[in-house]
């Protein structure tokens, strides 16, 4: 329990925003290195560790595991404070606990293993960049650098021994309606109203709840520039 905290500790002290990731990737790279870990870097500077691997007979064999090496901001001169079974920052920054406990679980589960003695799976690490403003280094991962088919992604939520398969996200789109301008006083015989087409168009759009997993909103409506037009 000790070496993990201190694991953590270290790791939320390293300054690593959504693209500045490089000086906690070589700290974690060093780190799985004393370990035994062939340790590569995608184009994108995403960190792929494996161990194993190479002499697995099945890829049903490889467990990955994952998790992502940016924190959000305000994150930089972080300062761990350890209050009984408490970990928290010192002044006004977040800790860093997302993602650095899952990435400081990583290392200790590997440790733990390797130091047992006992057999383990061939295993992969992979660590990402920049997830906090997109899941954009798990976009951008290299996938042919990827061995195994089966993924424990320490990034959630709740008790040690829960397995999330799912969780929630949003897709948002943008639709323009473009009408034709006419005076309103004059010819608007000769206009086409945007709004009209608009209003039709949210009127046949399933709102609300459409079935138990999905629902769906309008957030914003707006438009024109003239109020005779």
């Amino acid at each position: 329990a000790d070496r993990l905290v201190e694991t953590f500790c270290t790791l939320v002290a390293i300054d690593s925003p959504p693209g500045e990731e490089d000086e906690v990737a070589e700290h974690i790279a060093e780190t799985v290195a004393a370990m035994g870990f062939d340790v590569k870097e995608d184009s994108y500077g995403n960190l792929i560790a494996s161990k194993g691997v190479y002499e697995a007979t099945a890829v049903e064999e490889i467990l990955i595991l994952s998790a992502h090496m940016d924190t959000v901001e305000p994150g930089r001169g972080v300062v761990p404070v350890i209050n009984g079974e408490e970990i928290m920052s010192q002044g006004d920054t977040v800790l860093g606990g997302d993602c650095k406990a899952g990435i400081a679980a990583i290392l200790e589960g590997v440790r733990s293993a390797l130091v047992s003695g006992n057999d383990h799976k061939p295993v992969q690490l992979v660590f990402t960049r920049e997830e906090e403003i997109g899941l954009v280094g798990a976009k951008n991962l290299d996938y042919t650098m990827i061995l195994g088919k089966r993924a424990v992604v320490f990034d959630g939520e709740g008790a040690p021994n829960v397995l999330t398969d799912a969780s929630p996200t949003y897709l948002r789109f943008d639709i323009r309606v473009v009408g034709r301008g006419a005076h309103a006083g004059v010819e608007p015989e000769k206009g086409l109203s945007a709004a009209t087409i608009a209003a039709d168009l949210v009127l046949g759009l399933p709102l609300g709840r459409i079935d138990d997993e999905t629902t769906m909103n309008i957030g914003v409506i707006e438009g024109g520039s003239a109020r005779n037009a």
